[in-house]
């Protein structure tokens, strides 16, 4: 099985999402306007790089300050199988827009993107890597729960080359 990542991969621990992780406000705190994709990107890879550049700029200037827990703070890594998603709105009302109607996470968590070519079904050859913040993991949970087509996932709990490797690296358990 080939994967190849498709972005530069970007500490969690960098972003500005776990001091805005607000267990009150799961549609907003992590949707911050500044990192906003922009709508009509090339594509998903586009989309992302524009959060990821964001994301270090903000960084840089002081507006954003990284994470200082090591690791994953606390939180976990969750992935996104854009292609499989049916938008049925199960996991956003589950987790009150923590997940909006598309299954997508919240853009301040995206990690990276990757495509496996060796994925049996096409629906899931490409995903997004996104870190929920412990603030949202028990949430995040229950839309998983709640998602039929199992668009969304924990890493841990996939067989995808990216937790494969992870694991061999005791990284991922």
């Amino acid at each position: 099985m080939e994967t190849r990542s498709r972005s530069s991969c970007a500490s969690p621990r960098r972003s500005r999402g776990a001091g805005r992780a607000r267990a009150d406000d799961p549609a907003g705190s992590l949707r911050y306007d500044q990192l906003r994709p922009r709508p009509l990107a090339a594509g998903r890879l586009e989309s992302l790089r524009t959060v990821l550049s964001y994301r270090a700029l903000y960084v840089r200037r002081g507006a954003a300050a990284p994470l200082l827990s090591p690791g994953l703070g606390g939180g976990r890594l969750l992935v996104y199988y854009p292609d499989a998603e049916l938008s049925d709105g199960a996991a956003e009302l589950e987790t009150r827009g923590f997940f909006d109607v598309f299954n997508t996470p919240p853009w301040d968590s995206w990690v990276a993107l990757f495509r496996d070519e060796g994925a049996a079904d096409v629906s899931y050859r490409e995903y997004l890597l996104a870190w929920v913040p412990p603030a949202f993991v028990a949430l995040a949970g229950r839309g998983i729960d709640v998602n039929p087509e199992g668009c969304i996932a924990w890493l841990a709990d996939t067989d995808t080359p990216v937790a494969r490797e992870l694991r061999t690296r005791d990284l991922l358990r």
